[in-house]
């Protein structure tokens, strides 16, 4: 993204004296992605090493000008010139700025908390494109598709009418649905053979309206907990990105989050773990958790406490030692808000912590400040994470 020279000089403003500025950058442009996220290109700068006592005016007027004449060398065109050298100050900013700031104790400025809170919400698109947004406690007949009767209900569950079950239509194993929920929510479907599944924030299930008589099997993006109803001669498959799980009849979570590691944990019973490139079967047993980090092919099993991984389902976070920056991942699926951290470091703290997710998201924030390592500034749905010790 390019961006003009006013532009990029009311960021460097911030970054060299955040303790005057820094409040009235967020509340000025909490709204506007294009300054939020030059100010997250430019901070990222800082996780090369960078010196805040290496950022001084003179330096900075010193390598414009000399940016500026070896582009005017090179280019005869005003209007080219300009791009260019908005392009370039920002990579040659990176020789000159550590974007570290420091919140200590400047008066918040007086802000609405605007940070939503999840609820029940999704979309179901049915094989013939058609879509239909699902709200909270809503009941009513949402599509009628081949003779099968799609419903929701006031618990938040879409259901397949008793008459759907009870037919045996081959047509209808082709026919595909896809229930997505979207950051911010999360929902519940009884499937045709009865399996119950909950489906977390910013995931995608894919399922036939009704299964084959060889085998039952859904695709997930995303994360879901499955209770599958027993049938030992029509296994239950979920496809996630590259790997296969394998049941006829148990309980177990499965979070395979783009661009996140895969984790499958068994609460019930047992499953078959295989990767579509490899013959090796895994088995897991209760209270056992399957774990392959991102852009690796070994799968690593371990006993674990299940509730780490199946809280959401319960309705509410649990986090056992955890990074704060994979804690706040979670958080942004069901709460709406942007972070900006103080410096890399803050990431990697750990934290325990056990909350409902249907408090608000500044008493989540409190339980975490309560701990005296770090300090959360909210500031409409932006917030502002510093490291009490640095202060």
């Amino acid at each position: 993204m390019k961006y003009n020279h006013d532009k990029i000089e009311e960021v460097i403003q911030v970054l060299q004296a955040p303790k005057e500025y820094l409040y009235d950058f967020l509340s000025k442009y909490r709204n506007n992605n294009e300054m939020l996220n030059l100010y997250e290109e430019l901070r990222k700068y800082k996780e090369a090493g960078l010196k805040l006592e290496e950022i001084n005016a003179p330096k900075v007027n010193w390598e414009w000008s000399k940016l500026n004449a070896k582009i005017q060398k090179k280019q005869q065109i005003f209007k080219i010139w300009i791009t260019a050298a908005s392009i370039v100050l920002i990579a040659s900013i990176s020789t000159l700025l550590t974007l570290e700031y420091f919140i200590d104790d400047t008066p918040q400025l007086s802000q609405k908390v605007n940070i939503e809170k999840g609820n029940a919400r999704a979309v179901l698109i049915t094989s013939s494109g058609e879509e239909f947004k699902l709200e909270e406690g809503e009941t009513r007949t949402i599509a009628d598709q081949s003779g099968v009767k799609i419903q929701t209900d006031s618990n938040n569950v879409v259901q397949y009418s008793s008459e759907a079950l009870a037919m045996s239509q081959p047509e209808l194993t082709n026919k595909y649905n896809t229930l997505k929920v979207p950051r911010l929510g999360e929902y519940q479907i009884v499937l045709s053979d009865g399996t119950k599944v909950w489906i977390n924030s910013e995931s995608e299930l894919k399922y036939p309206v009704q299964f084959n008589q060889k085998e039952r099997v859904v695709e997930l993006s995303g994360e879901a907990y499955f209770d599958v109803k027993s049938n030992p001669n029509h296994p239950f498959i979920v496809k996630t990105n590259g790997v296969y799980t394998k049941v006829l009849g148990t309980e177990f979570n499965v979070s395979s989050y783009p661009k996140e590691e895969l984790n499958v944990t068994l609460v019930e019973g047992s499953v078959a773990l295989q990767q579509t490139h490899l013959a090796e079967t895994i088995i897991l047993k209760p209270g056992e958790n399957a774990n392959q980090k991102l852009g690796e092919d070994d799968i690593t099993v371990s006993k674990v406490d299940v509730n780490k991984f199946i809280a959401w389902r319960n309705g509410y976070f649990y986090f056992q030692r955890e990074r704060l920056e994979d804690i706040l991942l979670k958080l942004e699926r069901w709460y709406d808000f942007k972070v900006f951290y103080q410096n890399p470091r803050v990431k990697d703290y750990l934290f325990k912590m056990r909350a409902d997710r249907d408090q608000e998201f500044k008493d989540i924030v409190s339980r975490l400040e309560q701990t005296g390592r770090i300090s959360i500034e909210i500031n409409g749905n932006v917030i502002v994470v510093s490291d009490v010790s640095r202060e």
